[in-house]
């Protein structure tokens, strides 16, 4: 009989202690936040890839030059276009996650069962807007690589050029919403103009958020009426944007800016995708998963339909600017 060293079976036994959606509330984990363990290090993770964790499945969420130039082994390369629905599906607005059977021949056909082990990863802000996907279709044993791609090649780690070779057989898993708050829409975002207990808030860039600046894809350039500014850049590392803070930076930050824990959270960006950083930050950070909404079609979506208003210009007093100071 094989013997196995007491490293292979410590990561091995590491796999039976990932966690589930809002299983850690109240607990002090990885970093000193309360669901730390959505998070892994590129220890952890090194140390499951030596081990060959048989249910282990790694998700690139970068561009493709990015992916070809050196990717973490055995990642699968899963692009944006790759997870958002056609336009003509989702009312015109690129960006929108595609739905339940789209998601479950990506899952499947990268190996994902149901009881496999993702861990998703980047190299600024995609791997929680994957993180969030999986999540609302019902997988919960998801983990963001904190660092990304820059602390990997940093720590001296392998990488390999060419993709990995498909798996033998195509996944189990199989996607539906199971957590349908998570992805609001257009009409959600116009009834919180009636609703006092939440608060919207703009992940976007400054210059996007008062209107000097109109990303490509967006009809109109502003914000929507009412929102506040967090801008998703305030809770990563300004030397690696695919670093988190930790819980003892990021509390103060979020009282700073006026984040209310009694009140539903809802996000945007241009696209969905920045806003999810946001979400997992309240997320880590033990809040109920039940109050956070990411506004799917976000400002494309807002933009994209004249009956709307949006604000423009420097708000008089904007807590996403004093938060930088």
């Amino acid at each position: 009989m094989k013997k196995i060293s007491i490293h292979t079976l410590f990561a091995l036994l590491s796999l039976l202690f990932l966690p589930a959606t809002g299983a850690y509330a109240g607990q002090s984990g990885y970093k000193g936040f309360s669901r730390g363990d959505v998070l892994i290090t590129i220890h952890e993770l090194k140390n499951l890839i030596d081990a060959g964790a048989p249910s282990l499945v790694i998700l690139a969420t970068e561009d493709s030059v990015g992916y070809r130039t050196g990717h973490i082994p055995g990642a699968h390369h899963v692009d944006r276009p790759d997870y958002e629905a056609p336009p003509d599906t989702q009312n015109g607005v690129t960006g929108n996650i595609i739905d339940a059977a789209g998601f479950t021949e990506l899952a499947r056909r990268t190996g994902i069962n149901r009881d496999s082990t993702v861990v998703v990863y980047d190299d600024k802000y995609d791997a929680t807007r994957l993180w969030w996907a999986f999540a609302y279709y019902g997988k919960s044993d998801v983990r963001v690589l904190d660092g990304g791609t820059k602390a990997w090649k940093e720590a001296g780690y392998p990488v390999e050029i060419l993709a990995p070779d498909a798996p033998a057989q195509h996944g189990n898993f199989v996607a539906a919403v199971a957590l349908p708050h998570l992805r609001v829409d257009t009409a959600d975002v116009v009834a919180l103009r009636k609703n006092p207990a939440a608060q919207l808030w703009d992940t976007r860039s400054q210059e996007e958020f008062t209107g000097k600046e109109q990303k490509k894809g967006a009809y109109r350039a502003g914000c929507i009426p009412g929102s506040r500014h967090a801008e998703w850049t305030l809770f990563k590392k300004k030397e690696n944007r695919s670093e988190w803070l930790t819980a003892a930076e990021m509390q103060p930050l979020l009282r700073k800016l006026g984040f209310d824990p009694k009140k539903e959270q809802y996000f945007y960006c241009q696209s969905g995708v920045r806003s999810t950083q946001v979400l997992f930050a309240l997320y880590l950070s033990g809040w109920p998963i039940e109050k956070l909404h990411n506004y799917d079609s976000s400002w494309i979506g807002w933009s994209k339909d004249y009956s709307l208003p949006l604000e423009a210009g420097v708000p008089t007093a904007d807590p996403g600017q004093e938060a930088k100071k």
